[in-house]
């Protein structure tokens, strides 16, 4: 890709411009359950624990790999972890728009949709706050879905067969559209010479051995740390038998949640799809398809964007699902530029893809700059406010509140954190005395603090009672003490924790 990048000097600058507004939203938004989660995991990997052995979860492997670059980075610079790990997904949200870009112009033959392109995904808010706010598995699983798309319009069909898995292994729903488009595309494209059927079974052939390299290297690597029984269970036996499906069922709840999610470009990710499906009609007419030979492989990323749509009407759980989709929805709008521009003169189609551009990018900043926050630095503050109370070998256990854990390069006591989304049922069909033997277990071990997500149930929190007592909260988490540091402890614990006795957790507790 570099000497890709040298031969045409907008993609340094979609690079540059990207980098910029990725970088003024800032890297201390709110360091939130699933995002603490992922950076867990990444420095469990870099503790050199291989995933799913250091935190269970149902995403891809490389949800775990990922994030330990970062992790890695930060311990060898001196640096804050948590930075480091954002600033390396914001590389790879830049690297992603940047071959948006590469696939516009080469798949539409024109630099111009290029740029509409990238500009489109540079837009889409949802991306921006993950983009520099992470670690999320989304984020490079958006950049694989990009690579292999481009790898189809090169005909680069090993490439294409890697990268679908790569992104597949960073989260499983981006098989779907992705693997749909890369086989719909080794169908249709056209071969220069020689047996049109060998030539497409080549093709096929390619892309299913690309797609077995990275998963033949993750299972070696599983199989020789003693996890890999761990990791199937985690990345397919979960998801196939214990998480119970989430299909859409109310249209208008979703919108609200797209439109708060991504403001006004949720108008321009469902015009991009649709205008991807529009242009792609133009296929069917022999005429078009000689005047426009993008028509000839525009059909396979449809087959995506359809292959997606149909995998989010059976599972659905919030905006960020539609992130496989992002790619599609952005060479739609180049698409529709490509047809608007293609019969224009030099200088009106550069003015007109430089309005788009500029558009999105306005788009993109406002966000950028409306939505920027420090929240990361008042996490960081109260974790040391309360551990300032407690010698320094304390130790914390996490129930969906993994953030102190991460702020403090702490380790918690077991790989189980969450218990939600088939999590819990799994572990109650594997842990000795199952749900409630954990919670048993948990309280036994005794640690002095236990951080419990803002989410987490009444249940969970009567489980912890009498042994542990509510100290206070954090933003975005609370914390129990374990009962017997003695009455002046907890009393500085509380100070320190902003306690409230009118607190709901406070109530409750006091309660019979």
């Amino acid at each position: 890709m570099p000497e890709v990048i040298r031969r045409d000097p907008l993609a340094p600058l979609v690079a540059i411009v990207s980098a910029v507004v990725y970088t003024l939203h800032g890297f201390h938004g709110a360091l939130t359950r699933d995002l603490g989660l992922y950076s867990y995991a990444g420095q469990q990997v870099a503790d050199g624990v291989p995933p799913y052995l250091g935190l269970l979860n149902r995403a891809g492997p490389l949800a775990h790999v990922l994030p330990a670059i970062g992790a890695l980075l930060g311990r060898a610079l001196g640096a804050d972890q948590v930075v480091t790990m954002r600033v390396v997904f914001m590389v790879f949200a830049t690297a992603a728009v940047v071959v948006t870009y590469l696939l516009g112009r080469d798949l539409l033959d024109s630099r111009a949709a290029g740029l509409v392109a990238a500009s489109g995904l540079l837009s889409f808010h949802g991306f921006i706050q993950y983009a520099s706010d992470g670690p999320r598995e989304k984020t490079p699983m958006v950049l694989f879905v990009v690579l292999a798309l481009w790898a189809v319009t090169r005909r680069r069909w090993l490439t294409a067969g890697i990268c679908t898995s790569l992104a597949t292994l960073c989260l499983q729903t981006a098989f779907f559209s992705t693997f749909a488009a890369v086989v719909v595309a080794a169908i249709l494209v056209p071969v220069a010479h020689g047996d049109r059927v060998r030539g497409r079974l080549v093709a096929l052939l390619r892309v299913a051995l690309g797609g077995l390299v990275p998963v033949a290297v993750l299972a070696a690597w599983f199989a020789l740390a003693g996890s890999l029984r761990e990791s199937w269970d985690a990345f397919y036996v979960i998801n196939r038998r214990y998480t119970v499906p989430d299909p859409i069922l109310d249209l208008d709840q979703v919108w609200l949640g797209l439109q708060e999610a991504y403001g006004a470009t949720a108008w321009l990710l469902l015009g991009g799809a649709a205008a991807l499906v529009v242009v792609t009609l133009a296929a069917v007419v022999p005429r078009a398809r000689r005047a426009f030979p993008a028509l000839e492989v525009l059909p396979a990323m449809t087959a995506g964007l359809l292959a997606g749509l149909w995998w989010i009407t059976k599972e659905y759980d919030s905006w960020a699902d539609l992130f496989p989709l992002l790619p599609f929805a952005a060479l739609g709008m180049g698409a529709a530029a490509a047809v608007v521009v293609r019969r224009l003169a030099p200088r009106p189609r550069w003015l007109l893809a430089a309005a788009a551009a500029v558009t999105c990018l306005a788009l993109a900043l406002d966000y950028s700059l409306t939505t920027r926050d420090d929240t990361l630095d008042l996490q960081r503050e109260a974790t040391e406010a309360v551990l300032a109370e407690l010698p320094d070998g304390a130790t914390i256990t996490s129930v969906e509140g993994p953030q102190p854990l991460v702020l403090t390069d702490r380790t918690n006591p077991t790989r189980y954190q969450m218990f939600r989304s088939g999590l819990q049922d799994y572990m109650d069909d594997t842990w000795p005395g199952g749900l409630d033997g954990f919670k048993r277990d948990l309280v036994a071990d005794g640690p002095d603090l236990v951080s419990t997500g803002e989410t987490v149930s009444l249940t969970w929190r009567r489980a912890l009672t009498p042994d542990y007592v509510f100290v206070g909260r954090a933003p975005q988490w609370e914390w129990y003490a374990r009962a017997d540091l003695g009455e002046e402890t907890i009393a500085r614990l509380r100070e320190a924790a902003d306690y409230d006795p009118a607190d709901p957790f406070a109530v409750l507790e006091d309660s019979p």
